[in-house]
């Protein structure tokens, strides 16, 4: 007979390991186990001892808490004292919450397509940059739910400006071609870095706060993904747009050679940041890529920046598992994630 594995307490996949201590909370992954330990080390019990009673000195306690319309899960040690009964509550979930209200149209001038997540949990929000001659349809809303990060709303944004003179319509962040020669303009082109400062970088701001003040994503829950001069743009706004995201996957793209000395917004900036590189990208040599991570370093924080350099991958979107294993564990430890079941559960009750 077979037997079907036990769901991983954070992501309900089946799962492949157990805690070696309690031997009961399963996980899918060291990185799933990693996250859910700073909640489970104080209800862990290693197997064969007794659990707490109410007549021990305290008693561990499972309590589900809202906070602006998000849900999660924490275990605390609540003192008993014998002359005072406990008042359980049952914890009920509300399907109802778990849907935010998604971005108007009217909240920025930038053309944009958002999703609500596919298991119908808008926990996190991960917001897409495309590269230079691309578009928001089809590649990058395909890549955003292809991707089907658990309890992630996802948003793709359009660049402003029309490259010119394509035979199919494409976009761009910032001028960057010289349309009498059709060669790409470099550092030395203010028009670059102006469009930015005067218009790309407002309106992403005023949208990013938009979708926290209306659709009620804490900045600590929403995520930016960019490609090539997208991902030039995404960090330039987790840099110096001032508001404390939780992080930035960069493929291929660094911080615009404009904004390499310029002082970021937050001092002590806490947003993670990954950088994948190919080493056959055929526009960035690996050296050249290492010392652009200098400059990411300066501004982030060197414990908060990861730099990947791929083996085999071009200037390009990750194409192997080389490439992708790294991406997922990296979303994997820095989305946040509502232990559903848990709430779910007819015998989880909140200690007042």
């Amino acid at each position: 007979m077979s037997s079907t594995k036990p769901p991983c307490f954070v992501c309900a996949t089946p799962s492949i390991t157990r805690c070696s201590q309690c031997k009961v909370i399963h996980y899918c992954s060291s990185a799933c186990q990693r996250k859910d330990w700073p909640r489970h080390k104080v209800a862990c019990t290693p197997a064969g001892k007794p659990s707490p009673t109410l007549e021990s000195a305290t008693t561990t306690t499972t309590t589900t808490t809202s906070n602006k319309g998000s849900t999660s899960s924490t275990s605390t040690k609540i003192p008993v004292d014998p002359s005072k009964p406990l008042k359980l509550t049952p914890v009920e979930h509300d399907p109802s919450s778990d849907l935010k209200p998604e971005p108007l149209a009217s909240s920025t001038k930038l053309k944009f397509k958002f999703e609500h997540s596919q298991d119908g949990i808008d926990l996190n929000l991960l917001i897409f940059f495309h590269g230079l001659g691309d578009k928001i349809e089809p590649n990058f809303v395909q890549l955003a739910k292809s991707l089907n990060l658990p309890q992630t709303a996802t948003v793709c944004i359009q660049a402003p400006t029309a490259v010119p003179f394509l035979e199919e319509a494409g976009w761009q962040w910032f001028p960057s071609f010289n349309i009498m020669t059709g060669e790409l303009l470099g550092p030395e082109h203010k028009e670059r870095i102006t469009q930015v400062k005067q218009v790309v970088r407002p309106e992403l701001v005023k949208f990013v706060q938009h979708c926290i003040d209306h659709s009620k994503f804490p900045a600590n829950n929403i995520m930016l993904f960019g490609f090539s001069q997208g991902a030039q743009i995404a960090l330039d706004l987790a840099a110096f747009g001032g508001i404390p995201l939780r992080g930035v996957v960069s493929i291929a793209g660094y911080m615009m050679e404009e904004s390499e000395n310029e002082e970021p917004a937050n001092k002590k900036s806490m947003t993670k940041i990954l950088v994948m590189q190919g080493d056959k990208d055929d526009l960035r040599s690996v050296k050249d890529a290492k010392e652009k991570l200098k400059h990411l370093e300066r501004i982030f924080g060197k414990a908060n920046v990861q730099q990947l350099i791929v083996d085999g991958m071009g200037h390009g979107m990750p194409n192997s598992e080389a490439g992708w294993r790294p991406l997922m564990e990296f979303f994997a430890m820095s989305l946040h994630h509502r232990a559903i079941a848990m709430e779910k559960m007819a015998d989880v009750y909140e200690v007042k």
